[in-house]
């Protein structure tokens, strides 16, 4: 009996990828093994070691509208000039969830007495995923990220695999292992 108890127990602690079959389900993670396959160049800015893709169009991280599902190309080096990702194969070596928060909160002080006119505790969060990948051709290319839209706590949901392919438009196709 106890047997039977650690063992469900331990089944509930393993990590499913996929939890349901509808692809537009926001905690479905693509598995480890999938394959991210590029079409297209994508351009790194000099200075910078990322560049966001939404809606299928390329841009800098000023330009893309932080309340619609986008994802991230991101190289591990730091360049001077403007660098290029080619098209080819990456393998999904490892998956990780993310979570980023902004907190906004106006203040306004004279010496020490401080006042504010929002909740301190309001924020925005963006859930996502790091999706680390792999290229033979490409070992600068560290990972692909996507975000879902900013919300409130209690209103963010990841990207739907759905969603990240509609992010990444004609630029790259995102095939899930089986």
């Amino acid at each position: 009996m106890r047997w039977l108890l650690l063992l469900i127990l331990l089944a509930g602690c393993s990590q499913s990828y996929l939890v349901s079959d509808d692809l537009g389900y926001p905690y479905n993670l693509p598995p480890v093994g999938s394959q991210l396959l590029l079409k297209q160049s994508v351009m790194i800015q000099p200075g910078t070691t990322r560049t966001f893709i939404q809606q299928g169009v390329s841009m800098a991280l000023s330009e893309f509208d932080r309340y619609v599902p986008n994802c991230n190309f991101e190289i591990s080096n730091l360049a001077d000039s403007s660098l290029r990702i080619e098209p080819d194969t990456f393998v999904v070596k490892k998956v990780q969830r993310v979570m980023e928060q902004v907190v906004y909160q106006q203040m306004t002080g004279r010496g020490n007495i401080t006042v504010s006119y929002e909740d301190p505790g309001s924020s925005l969060i963006t859930l996502g995923y790091h999706l680390w990948l792999d290229s033979a051709r490409q070992p600068d290319v560290m990972r692909l990220t996507c975000r879902g839209a900013f919300n409130d706590r209690w209103g963010a949901d990841p990207p739907s695999i759905r969603e990240v392919r509609e992010a990444l438009g004609d630029f790259a196709e995102l095939i899930l292992a089986i």
